[in-house]
């Protein structure tokens, strides 16, 4: 095996812009930094330690002198210790350390490590939850909204295996870290891997890449609105795949429903209102062929009695009239009407 037989997609998006890779010095992200520095793919590294794995330290060391012997930048994260909801809790801090160097920094894309495997892997979990079929494909590239601004997922290894990557690596000899925690099958993730989609790709490795390759998602884009001081909002119209939009900008506000949420949704969306509160944290609700998503606020602010009558004769929803009045202490109300005004 040559470096050519492994082809990385998505690199015309990556050549000549500014690109993060997100780094761990284990099997996917090694290589990866040493097929990008090959097809000459200009990029710096960001590494989170988590201070779980004892090798962790060695793995930070790791980065830092590949960064130093190649002349890149290396930004590491020390995380605070994670008592509850590992892998959630982790997601956050790795993905809010990304989103500031991003931006501070003005980098366009950020590079991730995932692969063939992680890809079905995702596919097989969704679709044994009771995922909708439009959700159900890891994208390869894709533009992602933040607090900081909008940026680039780019997933290069998204076509090749775990098989291939790893005789890629030892057929070079180049160095990693094995993750032994990806072993234990107490964790969901792990069993899947173990006795779904692994022994499926070992057989049917070229059929589910072009499979998933032609998973196409047919739900338009759902546009988060974001005007700091004020939590993350959406309003958007009535169309195709709404239980599946919903989703995605539950997903976008930092809230992933269950199986049962989206059922019970699914049967409020056949009304032509109604005004719900999901898990104590959000309110979706429908008036007029729109839906409105917002935080849920559980203190009840007094709407003087000109603006409770400007949000009615807007067609505004009760829960959204407290967001927008929220809104509207912080000076903001303006900002978010001109906002919503054209959907």
């Amino acid at each position: 095996m040559d470096y050519l037989e492994i082809q990385l997609e998505f690199l015309d998006a990556l050549r000549g812009s500014r690109n993060l890779l997100a780094f761990s010095s284990g099997v996917d992200s090694s290589a990866l930094y040493f097929l990008l520095k090959f097809y000459g793919i200009p990029f710096d590294v960001a590494i989170v330690d988590y201070g779980v794995r004892k090798q962790s330290k060695l793995e930070v060391e790791r980065a830092k002198t590949l960064c130093f012997l190649d002349k890149k930048q290396c930004f590491i994260k020390q995380a605070e210790p994670i008592f509850t909801d590992f892998e959630h809790t982790a997601r956050k801090i790795r993905y809010e350390f990304f989103e500031q160097i991003l931006h501070t920094y003005h980098y366009q894309n950020l590079i991730l490590a995932h692969q063939l495997n992680d890809a079905f892997e995702w596919f097989l979990m969704q679709f044994c939850k009771g995922t909708s079929g439009a959700l159900l494909q890891m994208q390869g590239c894709y533009k992602k909204q933040s607090a900081f601004g909008d940026y680039f997922i780019v997933r290069p290894l998204i076509k090749t295996s775990r098989k291939e990557i790893l005789e890629f690596l030892h057929n070079f000899k180049i160095f990693y870290f094995e993750d032994f925690s990806n072993t234990n099958t107490n964790f969901q993730r792990n069993a899947f891997r173990k006795h779904f989609s692994n022994p499926l790709l070992e057989r049917f490795r070229s059929g589910i890449a072009f499979s998933l390759g032609h998973f196409k998602s047919e739900i338009a884009d759902v546009k988060l609105f974001r005007i700091p001081p004020l939590e993350p909002f959406c309003v958007f119209k009535e169309e195709s795949h709404l239980l599946e939009r919903i989703d995605r900008a539950c997903k976008m506000c930092g809230i992933l429903l269950s199986r049962g949420q989206k059922l019970e949704l699914k049967g409020y969306l056949e009304r032509e209102e109604f005004s719900v509160v999901l898990q104590g944290k959000i309110n979706i609700e429908k008036l007029d062929c729109k839906i409105f998503i917002s935080r849920f606020c559980a203190y009840q602010a007094t709407i003087p009695k000109q603006f409770k009558e400007k949000y009615r004769k807007l067609r505004i929803p009760k829960k959204f009239r407290i967001f927008l009045e929220n809104a509207r202490k912080l000076g903001k109300l303006e900002a978010v009407l001109s906002e919503i005004k054209e959907i």
